[in-house]
């Protein structure tokens, strides 16, 4: 559909315009075009309604120049685009200073449609200020108007503020009948944010520490809907000086407010995107340093600027590099904790105060974080565009301790982090620079360790605690680097989720474990469990499922034989997502448990709506149940509820013969832990199977 443009062409008769309406007509607008050569011809044409003036810079009887004064006088704000063949770069500098908007060069097209879009947008914009700005004006004279005429919400109150009179307006403006207002106090219906003031100002008059009062509250109406007013509130007193009651005028000053929060949201958001300016990110700073000085905490200041973006902007229309902006707030939005602030502070520039981190490495991973949500493609007119961006980051207190000099050093680390590459990020600091060139180090260790052998599956048995019988063995991976020493997984494990290396890496782990299983079945003990931790972000992953179904059919495992260990977070969530990749699974014969149960504290209710085969007490309730009552008895609550729902219990971390004989007497089932033995390599782990006589007891044994 096509565009209308009313547009007011300042042109010399005679001259060829055909190249300019066919421009315009291809770009997608319908043209309701007029030409004027004359002074007197263009203010005629100004007292009709135009959307743009476009002028010819040579004339022979008139001039730009002349044009746009004329435009000035008319008091119309419209665009005003000069449109030559040849002028002085001085030239159109002068012309632009005195009023115009931009010139396009005839030699140079493609310009004109760019920028009659913009200008088109940016007068928009202004008229829609210009209308809230009148709004606020008429509501303000509005105001004054009904004030001074009394029309206005009246009451009589009591000295604690109870309703002894009120008249219809109030009525009115509150939604209450007069009968139900004279059963309240104005306490009851005041905005809970506002009781504090109503009470401090009911409690002076009352005390004669003041006779007269004006001020701004809310009040909640009977609909639920909250009210602004204005109110004067004026002490009657006796004879003796003694207040009796107070007389209170309300006027309804809701859109009054309304109008002030329109010109505060032009003045302190984007209107592109709808997140806070440069002004309003200054602001945030402040308060996020006040905060940081009184707690002795730090604050992160980063600039985020993408890359390409000027290239992609050009390629694609103005339109979809207002979508693209779009779609990188939202992503950025999403990365955002509890207490960050985001805002755009250009073009393709936006900025993060982040505050409440606990360590310095967690400013790393919100970078990161960052850096990997705009690694995606953006779809971009049907095609897949890949964008990226840098980071600088400046840290309160050790970069700065004020605002503009935080955001000065993100601005010096942001270039540094350019002269890298794209997809890179720096810290103004040295420290945090070596400390974030350590972690990227390690994360470049990380991807070449499974090339390089570094990465090691140990198992640990999982026992029958009423015979005694071997009937798993879960899998457990460790990392011995020659560079970084051993790595506990608690550390390569995140870092590997964040990386995405958790994808190769767990696929490797799974079939190295089904492998191993698989052989352990052939030597005799075929009615061994393998059990394999999944990390949430390998679960969520889309072809999750398939990868199971590739490493099952290379290893010839039986699926009754693999049992899957998930997060309590994916219970957590509840999503029909996850409980289809669960339902799928569990479709193929195969077992699964909850890995640490109790540490998220999700409801042992939401079971009913999983396909879990048994629970994992963590090792955290384990460690203390024949000492601690309180985790004696989740302990011993987790089991009894499974018991009903009819899962399986698993302990985690049984060191002791007390926790032992604990766990046999509330019938959980199953145990693991350094009582029955510690992780084992591959061959360790067939010798503790042949030691333990396993093939005798699996043989009777139902998994």
């Amino acid at each position: 559909m096509k565009i209308p443009l009313r547009l007011l062409m300042v042109q010399d008769p005679g001259a060829d315009t055909g190249l300019l309406e066919r421009h315009l007509e291809e770009g997608g607008y319908d043209l309701v075009l007029q030409r004027v050569d004359s002074a007197e011809a263009l203010r005629q044409a100004l007292k009709q309604a135009w959307d743009l003036v476009i002028s010819e810079y040579f004339l022979e009887h008139f001039s730009a120049h002349a044009a746009l004064r004329i435009l000035k006088e008319s008091g119309n704000d419209l665009p005003f685009i000069v449109f030559t063949g040849s002028i002085a770069e001085e030239t159109a500098v002068e012309i632009m200073r005195e009023g115009a908007h931009d010139y396009v060069m005839k030699h140079n097209m493609t310009r004109l449609l760019p920028v009659i879009d913009r200008e088109l947008r940016e007068a928009g914009e202004r008229s829609r200020r210009r209308q809230a700005e009148e709004a606020l004006r008429a509501s303000e004279k509005r105001f004054r108007s009904i004030f001074q005429n009394a029309v206005a919400g009246m009451a009589v109150l009591s000295l604690d503020g109870r309703f002894l009179q009120v008249n219809p307006a109030l009525c009115q403006m509150l939604n209450y009948s007069e009968s139900e207002l004279l059963g309240l106090n104005a306490l009851d219906i005041t905005h809970p944010a506002d009781l504090a003031l109503t009470r401090r100002i009911l409690h002076e008059g009352d005390k004669c520490q003041r006779q007269s009062a004006d001020y701004e509250k809310r009040f909640i109406r009977r609909d639920g809907d909250t009210l602004w007013a204005h109110v004067s509130t004026t002490w009657l007193q006796d004879t003796d000086g003694r207040p009796t009651n107070a007389v209170v005028l309300i006027t309804d000053i809701t859109p009054h407010h309304q109008a002030k929060r329109e010109i505060r949201q032009m003045a302190y958001f984007d209107n592109l995107t709808g997140l806070p300016n440069r002004q309003l990110f200054v602001d945030r700073c402040e308060k996020a340093l006040n905060r940081a000085r009184r707690n002795n905490s730090q604050v992160g200041v980063f600039i985020v600027d993408l890359d390409r973006f000027k290239g992609i902007n050009e390629t694609f229309s103005y339109a979809m590099g207002d979508y693209l902006l779009n779609t990188v707030s939202e992503r950025l939005n999403a990365c955002m904790r509890r207490g960050d602030h985001l805002a755009r502070l250009g073009s393709d520039e936006f900025a993060v105060v982040s505050s409440g981190m606990e360590s310095q490495e967690d400013f790393t991973i919100l970078a990161q974080k960052i850096l990997s949500a705009l690694t995606t493609a953006f779809v971009l007119e049907g095609q897949a565009v890949y964008s990226s961006a840098c980071i600088g980051i400046a840290l309160f207190p050790m970069d700065g301790a004020e605002v503009e000099v935080l955001l000065k050093n993100a601005g010096a680390a942001l270039n540094r982090a350019k002269e890298a590459g794209a997809g890179n990020y720096r810290y103004y600091s040295m420290e945090m620079n070596q400390m974030a060139r350590e972690r990227m180090a390690m994360e470049a260790s990380l991807s070449r360790a499974l090339e390089k052998g570094e990465l090691r599956l140990y198992y640990q048995p999982q026992v029958d605690l009423a015979s005694g019988a071997v009937v798993a063995m879960e899998a457990l991976l460790r990392w011995d680097s020659p560079e970084f020493g051993s790595i506990p997984p608690t550390q390569f494990i995140p870092l590997a989720e964040q990386t995405g290396l958790i994808q190769p890496i767990g696929d490797w782990v799974l079939e190295t474990a089904f492998s191993q299983a698989r052989e352990w079945h052939r030597s005799g003990f075929g009615n061994l469990r393998m059990a394999v931790n999944i990390s949430a972000r390998q679960f969520k992953h889309a072809d999750f499922v398939d990868r199971i179904d590739q490493v099952l059919q290379k290893s010839g495992i039986d699926p009754s034989l693999v049992e899957l260990e998930v997060t309590e977070s994916i219970v957590m969530e509840r999503s029909e997502e996850n409980l289809m990749t669960l339902t799928d699974l569990k479709s193929r014969g195969m077992k699964l448990a909850i890995d640490d149960f109790g540490t998220g504290y999700s409801m042992l209710s939401y079971l009913k709506y999983f396909p879990i085969d048994r629970l994992k007490i963590d090792r955290g309730f384990v460690s203390d149940i024949s000492t601690d009552s309180d985790d004696a008895a989740i302990t011993d609550a987790i089991i009894a509820m499974a018991h009903g729902l009819r899962v399986k219990v698993l302990a985690e971390g049984v060191e002791t013969r007390e926790q032992l004989d604990f766990l046999n007497q509330r019938c959980c089932q199953e145990g693991q832990g350094f009582f029955f033995s510690q992780p084992l390599t591959a061959d360790q782990a067939s010798d503790f199977l042949r030691n333990t006589n396993c093939r005798h007891r699996h043989t009777n044994h139902t998994v």
